[in-house]
């Protein structure tokens, strides 16, 4: 992972955000960077409350964040993870908040539990979602229960400029770590791509094209493809290239990952097509919901999208 020297961690006292934190604080000693730990109280629930009982919505306002804070000390002392932290109580929309918070710190990197409150037994909660979607910053989340390194990571390359930013986040974290990398690139051959007809596909369905000459010859331009890409990247760190075949990127990403027992998947933030939506719409909610494993967002600046 490049030089980081902020980083924002969201916490809501669940057992998913506690592991954030401490993997927060993890890579934070290995760069030197400091911690900003976030907590939002939710307005809207305040306010529901505060209407209920008939009362000032200040006075609610004010018990809760005071009751936040305290609650949030005693939560951190009871961490092992000692770190050099700051720390931020808001009341807000936690989606707004968490958002406006990593922009105004400039934060390298925002990490957040991939289950929040609710504790859920696999896949992501909305606003880890759309914390990937939305964020510009490179985002983290932190599978329950994995505080420690990561071990087998699976970096997603589609040949776009975003995917050069993946490789780098691949190669900086496998040596920071000791982890194995699987540069992996999802293909369908192009008649089971085309969903219109073509001189040779029938209109009621596409049918095989390419002799298995053609084929072969096919894998071995993307193999050496894949390889020219990754480049330098695999030097130093013991990784493997890997074409996967499937009809979906995100089924083809799921299926690698859970073969070889992935605890990390590192994806770009825009791609070849419009991956702002592709990858941080429907295929990396898809991935979340399917596989034990942390995801790791990277973008790249918006001038350069």
């Amino acid at each position: 992972m490049n030089k980081l020297t902020t980083i924002l961690v969201a916490v809501d006292f669940s057992t998913g955000s506690r592991t954030a934190y401490e993997q927060a604080v993890r890579i934070a000693a290995l760069h030197g960077a400091k911690v900003q730990v976030l907590h939002v109280v939710d307005s809207a629930a305040v306010a529901a409350l505060a209407e209920s009982r008939e009362e000032p919505f200040e006075n609610h306002a004010k018990v809760a964040t005071e009751g936040a804070s305290a609650a949030l000390t005693r939560w951190l002392e009871q961490s092992p993870a000692a770190a050099n932290y700051e720390v931020t109580i808001a009341l807000g929309t936690p989606l707004h908040e968490i958002l406006e918070h990593a922009r105004t710190l400039k934060a390298d990197l925002l990490v957040a539990g991939i289950a929040g409150a609710g504790d859920m037994p696999a896949g992501a909660g909305s606003i880890s979602s759309k914390l990937a979607r939305k964020v510009q910053t490179p985002v983290l989340l932190v599978r329950t229960n994995h505080p420690q390194a990561f071990r087998k990571i699976v970096a997603c390359i589609d040949f776009s400029e975003n995917s050069r930013a993946v490789v780098e986040q691949a190669h900086s974290l496998a040596r920071m770590d000791g982890a194995t990398v699987d540069f992996v690139h999802v293909w369908q051959e192009p008649w089971v791509a085309m969903a219109y007809p073509t001189p040779f596909a029938d209109p009621g369905g596409p049918s095989m094209v390419y002799t298995p000459e053609e084929r072969e010859a096919c894998i071995q331009r993307l193999r050496a493809d894949l390889h020219e890409f990754v480049g330098v990247a695999s030097q130093g760190i013991e990784s493997t290239e890997v074409l996967q075949e499937s009809s979906s990127h995100g089924n083809g990403i799921a299926t690698h990952a859970q073969e070889v027992l992935a605890d990390l998947i590192i994806m770009g933030g825009k791609g070849r097509t419009n991956l702002r939506y592709v990858l941080l719409g429907s295929t990396a909610e898809r991935l979340l919901t399917r596989l034990p494993c942390s995801l790791l967002v990277v973008k790249l600046p918006v001038e350069n999208i």
